[in-house]
């Protein structure tokens, strides 16, 4: 049983590896026909990675952050990244829940790829997510009362937005639309207030590290959204039950 956990988990890192250096390539402008055929490298210097410098997350580990060549410092985002997608389809797994949350969770993590490095992502992904969210919704997760809460609570993000200006962009409202399709209300609460308090505790954080005001702070708001996701997946009804009783008794 630890095998299979543990090839699990390295499955999801190995695809977010391979996500990773994938979209990199493509905002460096390279060829799709060497996309699948070119050795990884050190932008730096050059050097072709060795077979276990690839391996996600212990790669990172071995070589201690840095090229073992030049000394560049690897971004800590990779190894990070390729630990959620690890741990995530892990936890899908021992928790069995629908195939399709995977496939959900990682038009997510590309979306949180371009979210954080240009604070923006690219509208065609988002309207493909939006797709995949009304396939699921029809035949698999057809539910009236959930969709017309969802309606609510977009349109309650929408009049937020207009009033407090620029609180959630465009992006991150289908976004959040979308996720609503394919959970129940309990899970959506849980996934929408959580967002905003990891983002929110992110703010503080930055703003107190950096030493800096939170007016004009850019937050990426999807990899929030992500978390909350799979959070709200996993746990999310025992959380909204919890903090239900904990309310009324």
């Amino acid at each position: 049983m630890v095998l299979i956990y543990i090839c699990i988990f390295f499955l999801g890192a190995s695809i977010a590896s391979y996500i990773n250096a994938t979209l990199y390539r493509i905002e460096k402008g390279i060829k799709l026909s060497t996309l699948l055929t070119e050795s990884s490298y050190c932008e730096n210097c050059k050097k072709k990675l060795t077979w276990y410098e690839l391996i996600p997350i212990l790669g990172y580990i071995y070589i201690k952050g840095k090229c073992s060549k030049c000394n560049t410092k690897v971004n800590i985002y990779y190894p990070l990244s390729e630990m959620f997608l690890g741990v995530s389809f892990l936890l899908t797994y021992i928790y069995s829940l629908p195939f399709y949350i995977l496939i959900v969770l990682i038009f997510l993590f590309i979306l949180s790829y371009y979210d954080i490095l240009y604070r923006e992502i690219p509208k065609n992904l988002v309207h493909i997510l939006i797709g995949i969210s009304v396939l699921i919704f029809i035949f698999f997760n057809l539910n009236l009362t959930s969709f017309l809460f969802t309606s609510f609570i977009i349109l309650f993000i929408f009049l937020l937005t207009l009033i407090m200006k620029k609180s959630f962009g465009l992006g991150d409202i289908l976004v959040l639309f979308s996720l609503g399709l394919i959970s129940n209300y309990k899970e959506y609460l849980i996934l929408f207030w959580l967002s905003i308090f990891l983002a929110l505790l992110y703010s503080l954080c930055s703003a107190v590290i950096k030493k800096r005001s939170l007016k004009g702070l850019k937050i990426p708001m999807i990899p929030f959204i992500t978390f909350a996701f799979l959070l709200s997946s996993l746990w999310g009804v025992v959380i909204f039950d919890f903090i239900l009783n904990k309310i009324y008794f």
